[in-house]
């Protein structure tokens, strides 16, 4: 039955519009409050530092993904390293763009007020030094192997521009090629920040110039190229029994942790994985090349099944083959033994 005085007031569908009346401002207001929280969630989610992870007393890993760069992951998929000492922060890696390097910088900020003393580039790839040159303006110095520094100079500028055309020069904005400031040409130790930090250096191995950094007081090996953990490794620069040198001596020292560029903060054991690929994935392209299959052909000519599973393999595992098919040419137009790399007999 129609109530008298709604229907004098809001007509025969008055209690429907009471009933609105009442309810449409409630819904309004829960949609309100969706859509600050949906706001709030998506500007706590901005920072390219998503997951910062405490590997030792003073001792931070900001870990990217395990993946190519997109536009989704802003080209986030390598891991940078964070070392705080007494006077001040050491920076191990710089990230994939000037807006990356910046979000880094406020990572640190939530860690503590010490300044930025020193970043390491560990070796050349773009996702690890392209925060060079918002540090250069902050009057950072960047240290690197003096083969980092000339890759860099004769890399990046390409690289900038295929990280562009990926990613945009909106996410791109800002960054800038920035050669390292200082640079070693071996194995050496370094104090700085109220930190002892061993540089290892094995020569040309996962690449040219690549180090590794060990923090004496935690034990904590950041590896840079020199480990990728569960997914196929970068191995286009390699020269792989360097590599394997490098492998065995991490395992002689027994780190903490390892905190690899890429994958998951790890122990010495997870480097037997890296280990086996590395070796299966010398012998395929030996025996390939030894069948007189040309480098047309020798990806398809040398494929691993058994690591099909492991993430970035249809990516990676082709360019690593088609390298290293080039590295066996060189190797044997340089009468190199087999299993007898030149180390540099300076490697602590």
């Amino acid at each position: 039955m129609t109530d008298p005085f709604a229907a004098r007031r809001y007509g025969t569908d008055g209690p429907l519009l009471i009933f609105l009346a009442i309810v449409m401002p409630l819904l309004q207001a829960v949609a309100i409050g969706g859509v600050l929280a949906c706001s709030m969630s998506v500007q706590a989610q901005t920072s390219r530092v998503t997951s910062l992870q405490q590997v030792a007393p003073g001792i931070y890993a900001a870990l990217g993904q395990i993946s190519v760069a997109t536009p989704q992951n802003r080209g986030v998929v390598a891991n940078q390293g964070i070392i705080v000492g007494e006077d001040g922060v050491i920076l191990i890696g710089t990230g994939t763009s000037a807006r990356h390097m910046t979000d880094i910088l406020a990572a640190v900020r939530g860690l503590t007020p010490k300044p930025i003393m020193l970043a390491i580039n560990t070796h050349q790839n773009p996702a690890f030094v392209f925060g060079n040159g918002t540090l250069a303006l902050q009057g950072v110095p960047i240290l690197a192997h003096e083969d980092v520094a000339a890759l860099i100079s004769q890399r990046c500028e390409k690289c900038l521009q295929k990280l562009n055309h990926i990613l945009g020069p909106e996410e791109m904005e800002g960054t800038r090629v920035v050669v390292p400031t200082r640079t070693v040409d071996g194995a050496m130790s370094i104090d700085i920040a109220g930190r002892h930090l061993d540089i290892l250096y094995y020569g040309h191995s996962s690449s040219p110039g690549s180090i590794a950094v060990v923090d004496r007081k935690s034990g904590v090996l950041f590896a840079g190229g020199l480990a990728s953990i569960g997914r196929i490794p970068d191995a286009k620069d390699a020269r792989i029994y360097a590599w394997l040198v490098a492998l065995e001596d991490f395992k002689k020292r027994r780190p903490s942790r390892i905190v690899p560029g890429e994958g998951p903060i790890s122990s010495v054991a997870e480097l037997d994985n890296l280990v086996d690929y590395l070796n299966a994935l010398q012998e395929v392209v030996e025996q390939t090349f030894q069948a007189g299959i040309g480098l047309g052909s020798v990806a398809e000519s040398s494929q691993l099944p058994q690591y099909e599973h492991w993430p970035l393999y249809d990516n990676v595992h082709d360019i690593n083959v088609e390298h290293q098919y080039l590295e066996v040419e060189r190797r044997i137009l340089d009468g190199e033994l087999k299993g007898k790399p030149e180390i540099p007999p300076h490697v602590q």
